[in-house]
């Protein structure tokens, strides 16, 4: 694994454990979710929401990793 140290100190391997991080977080947002809404007309309302958060905050924190890997 690279661990060449980004700007500020800042290293890819901690870069990665972020990307990561965020994904087991939203992974588990999403999971209670469906287990608290279960059964109700909410919860098929509420998971593209929950997605496309997901999504878009992984998609931000892997671009931060791409800009910091280059400046």
């Amino acid at each position: 694994m690279d661990v060449r140290p980004l700007h500020e100190g800042i290293t890819m391997k901690a870069w990665n454990a972020a990307i990561l991080g965020t994904a087991i977080i939203w992974a588990g947002v999403i999971i209670a979710t469906g287990i608290v809404l279960a059964g109700t007309g909410y919860f098929g309302l509420l998971i593209p929401i929950l997605g496309g958060g997901a999504a878009g905050n992984l998609i931000v924190v892997a671009g931060a990793t791409g800009r910091r890997a280059g400046a």
